[in-house]
């Protein structure tokens, strides 16, 4: 049995699938603007579609795509990497091949809640260990190192860069790695939003501490947010451990079985070094520009909302000082304004609100944020 229990309801999801296709202005997205196969062939990408193989292709994924994934880690190769459909299924496959019913759990919170919901639906013991704004949102290292030492988890899951507060670790990280070792822990870290950091210092791989300290560990990543690219749902599971993905694979058998041909084709062609670094470019191009158009807006917004500037990511967290129910606030938006915005409470984060930073039109851009500030002034003054 995969799941034991239910799956609770996937608020962040759901609020978006409900209205993101009727909203006038989207500032709901954690990804950069997807870019188009003409964009691609612009930049040098060259696949003939038309020769690809529509039949069944490799189930744990192509050769030449796993080869590709395994570079971008340099410490792992193609045979500990399997490919699924979207980052989605990466972390439906890591919770079910290494957590069981009843296995004690750390999850770094806040957090983007699929995984959190899983280990519901898994029947694990979960205990959260919470960032804080007063302290920049950092991991809380001290906390997971003595969680680690009294409760001996069987997994830690953690996002870095973290979603949503776009922080990144670097060496609370390997600390936890270290410390995990002792403890037979499994250190499994979302790092689908690596190459999307705004210095020019990247975010290390959990698998570079992992292969350091010779403990097994996964990184579940895909093409859908740096890289401007989730219809292809290319994403994957790579691990120090040959053996974790070989169960993930024989689970794997269960749900899409492959992954699609097509959209193979074209991630490997993507993932090529120089195509890569043109498509991490370009998201940090907007992002940046995006950063640079909110602070404008900012200007004149003193006393309306109070922002937590992120390190990394295409979004950022908006802290509303006069409202504490964000929920009925981001509804008030949507239906008054027909602005889509998430609210905290899909992260367990009332107060606060997430807007996206990866919009790659400029004038879209400043009429999203300004009519965002427009409609929390005005309901503000009608009183929150």
């Amino acid at each position: 049995m995969v799941f034991a229990g239910d799956l609770p309801p996937f608020c962040l999801e759901r609020w978006q699938s409900e209205r993101e296709t009727s909203a006038e202005i989207l500032l709901s997205e954690s990804g950069v603007d997807p870019v188009t196969l003409e964009y691609l062939k612009s930049i040098g990408v060259d696949v003939d579609l038309y020769s690809v193989d529509l039949g069944y292709g490799w189930t744990r994924g192509s050769p030449g795509l796993r080869k590709r994934i395994a570079e971008l880690y340099s410490v792992i190769n193609e045979d500990q990497v399997l490919v699924t459909t979207g980052s989605a299924e990466a972390n439906l496959l890591a919770v079910a091949t290494i957590v069981k019913p009843g296995d004690i759990v750390v999850v770094d919170m806040p957090n983007y809640m699929q995984v959190h919901g899983l280990l519901q639906a898994r029947s694990a013991e979960i205990y959260e260990a919470w960032r804080s704004p007063q302290k920049e949102w950092s991991m809380p290292i001290e906390d997971l190192l003595e969680l680690l030492r009294k409760r001996k988890p069987r997994a830690v899951f953690v996002t870095n860069p973290n979603n949503p507060t776009g922080r990144v670790e670097r060496e609370a990280l390997e600390s936890l790695v270290e410390e995990a070792a002792k403890h037979n822990t499994v250190v499994i870290v979302d790092e689908v939003y690596k190459g999307l950091e705004h210095s020019t210092t990247p975010a290390p791989s959990i698998l570079e501490y992992a292969s350091k300290y010779n403990v097994p560990a996964v990184s579940v990543a895909g093409l859908s947010k740096v890289y401007g690219l989730p219809g292809l749902r290319i994403g994957w599971i790579a691990s120090t451990d040959s053996g974790i993905i070989e169960k993930a694979w024989s689970i794997k058998d269960y749900t899409t079985i492959s992954p699609p041909r097509l959209s193979e084709a074209v991630a490997e062609a993507v993932l090529s070094p120089y195509i890569r670094g043109k498509l991490v470019e370009r998201a940090q191009r907007i992002v940046r520009r995006n950063l640079e158009l909110l602070r404008e807006e900012l200007a004149g917004a003193e006393g309306l909302v109070e922002p937590w500037w992120p390190e990394a990511g295409a979004f950022m967290l908006l802290r509303i000082p006069w409202a504490r129910d964000t929920l009925s606030l981001s509804q008030r938006i949507y239906t008054d304004y027909r602005l889509l915005v998430n609210p905290g409470e899909c992260f367990e984060l009332p107060g606060v609100i997430r807007i996206g930073l990866g919009t790659s039109d400029d004038e879209a851009s400043r009429k999203a944020y300004s009519t965002l500030f427009k409609a929390l002034r005005e309901l503000k003054e009608k009183g929150g």
